[in-house]
């Protein structure tokens, strides 16, 4: 589908003309969950809890044995490796328990000229999380790998897309048509087998009634709040939820220069406008993005080539032995 027709809006003009109060008041208000989190070194817990126990044990055995026998070279040295463990134990814990916020907006605008009468505007936003988690532990680190040696940072851009229409008999009245981005509805949340080409359009009035949108899963593809509950029954399993407004502090305008320190063209995003609205009826129009699996297929391809192709991998001992190889193999890819 070729939108050669749509033209990027410099935004500084645009405010000039229309300000930005238009931009901020239909950002899509989003719910995300406090459950979407990276994976807990539950190991290092169980470990902590035990060696916890044990140091406790050992030092009221001593003092309750102290009146006849106290052998301070092995006391404190006893004392000394348990705490030095029990601190990176907690540490690598504490550090594994992070939570993935939502963190900021980032918007473009597009224009397209109708005719005498009509123009359309395409306002498309890209919600911004301080990171991404894969259901699968093991696929999860080869991941983060990608990210560090070929995007150089962790952010995951995501995008929801508002039409307008304008008449121009009244210039300064946008008329919302609906939004336009990946329905994740249907998906449990944790769920490997995720769908990117599931695009979809909703007219403006889905959005009524505080119908918010929501993390339809770990992806970060979205649905509506009212749909949670029948999905999976997603609202209480992933509750509490955190609901995200925009302001003039928290939404920016995407800038050229800026997309290059992202390495934008090496993620999984088309910024063009996906529709027409001047062809005809949104609900009926479909989009497909050969992109859309490019970062998952190249974590896929390095595990296939350096693993093996019929090795499934789980766990993090899956990988041993192997990754500086899959970090020499992402690095290659920047040549």
């Amino acid at each position: 589908m070729s939108n050669s027709e749509w033209k990027k809006v410099d935004f500084q003009e645009f405010i000039n003309q229309f300000e930005n109060r238009v931009v901020i008041k239909n950002a899509p208000i989003i719910m995300t969950s406090k459950k979407d989190k990276e994976h807990e070194a539950f190991k290092s817990l169980v470990a902590l809890i035990f060696l916890v126990g044990f140091t406790f044990i050992y030092v009221a055995i001593s003092i309750m044995l102290l009146p006849i026998y106290f052998n301070s070279y092995i006391f404190y040295p006893i004392l000394l490796v348990s705490g030095s463990i029990t601190g990176m134990l907690l540490y690598n814990y504490i550090h594994s328990n992070v939570n993935i916020k939502l963190i900021e907006c980032w918007f473009e605008i597009y224009k397209h000229q109708s005719d005498d009468t009509t123009s359309h505007f395409c306002f498309s936003y890209y919600p911004i999380f301080s990171g991404k988690c894969l259901p699968n532990s093991a696929k999860n680190i080869v991941y983060k790998l990608y990210q560090d040696e070929l995007i150089k940072n962790k952010l995951d851009i995501t995008q929801v897309e508002v039409y307008f229409k304008i008449l121009n008999s009244e210039p300064e009245k946008f008329i919302p048509l609906g939004y336009f981005f990946q329905n994740g509805e249907g998906i449990p949340f944790k769920s490997e087998e995720i769908n990117r080409n599931t695009w979809k359009f909703f007219p403006i009035e889905k959005s009524n009634n505080d119908n918010y949108l929501a993390t339809a899963n770990w992806d970060h593809q979205y649905e509506w709040r009212e749909d949670l509950e029948l999905d999976f029954d997603k609202l209480n399993d992933y509750a509490p939820w955190v609901l995200h407004r925009w302001d003039h502090q928290n939404l920016k305008p995407l800038t050229e220069n800026y997309k290059r320190t992202l390495n934008w063209d090496l993620r999984p995003i088309n910024d063009a406008p996906k529709l027409k609205p001047w062809v005809g009826k949104l609900e009926t129009q479909e989009y497909d993005d050969f992109k859309s699996y490019k970062d998952l297929q190249i974590v896929n391809e390095v595990i296939e080539r350096i693993i093996g192709p019929d090795v499934k991998i789980k766990k993090l001992k899956d990988l041993s032995g192997h990754l500086f190889e899959i970090k020499a193999y992402f690095r290659d890819l920047i040549v």
